[in-house]
């Protein structure tokens, strides 16, 4: 599947919300893109996006790295001015993107092809010392929701979430962002679990997908690979 053009949406949506809640400095909002225009020289709009998720990057290298989300093989995202201007106004217009977290990140899956209904209410309440699994087939979605409904449990120190392609690598980087995490999240492309399953006993729990809803997994091979772990399926 070309993930560039949900992609783009995706990570410029989410850049534009962080903007406007404070948590970056206004560029991509910036009514006019007047700082682009003092130093773009001959730049184009094209280069502007790159730029855009590029700085981002330095700080939140997923869902921004394009390159690792997308793949070597593009090397460039080859923007025209015109589609470019077209998915900064419409990223930088998206004030419905400003409310509840749980509907901007079902729209941001939506978006991005993994907009399945999740049984949220059957997730677990957890502890600030349990490490939970999230699997392939989510895009961190199920971490997001637990940070935003259990006051005390973070991200980056509870979850590892794991992921089967390119769209669910983004999807997982967005929710990382919703949640406030600076630097290397902890987001892997395992579609197999063998790097889940190479850590033995870590996981206390293992959310994910139902194989009837899509998922991948059983969850009988899970207590297989994950026997001590709490196994929850929505």
């Amino acid at each position: 599947m070309d993930l560039t053009t949900p992609y783009l949406p995706a990570t410029l949506r989410a850049l534009a919300r962080e903007e406007r809640r404070g948590r970056r400095t206004p560029r991509l909002t910036e009514g006019g893109w007047p700082t682009w225009d003092r130093f773009r020289g001959r730049l184009g709009l094209g280069a502007f996006v790159e730029l855009l998720l590029e700085d981002a990057a330095v700080t939140q290298p997923l869902p921004f790295a394009w390159r690792r989300v997308l793949g070597a093989s593009v090397t460039t995202l080859a923007l025209s001015d015109d589609d470019a201007r077209a998915a900064l106004t419409d990223a930088a217009a998206r004030r419905d993107d400003d409310g509840d977290p749980s509907a901007y990140m079902a729209a941001q899956a939506q978006l991005l092809g993994l907009g399945q209904r999740l049984a949220f209410h059957e997730l677990r309440r957890l502890q600030p010392h349990h490490r939970v699994l999230e699997l392939p087939g989510t895009g961190g979605r199920l971490a997001q929701f637990v940070v935003g409904d259990q006051p005390g449990i973070f991200f980056h120190d509870v979850f590892r979430v794991a992921c089967a392609t390119p769209s669910e690598l983004a999807l997982a980087g967005i929710a990382a962002v919703e949640c406030g995490v600076v630097g290397e999240p902890p987001i892997d492309l395992d579609p197999d679990l063998e790097k889940a399953r190479a850590t033995g006993g870590a996981f206390s729990h293992v959310f994910g997908l139902r194989p009837d809803k899509g998922g991948r997994f059983s969850r009988e091979s899970l207590l297989q690979w994950f026997p001590s772990a709490d196994v929850v399926l929505v």
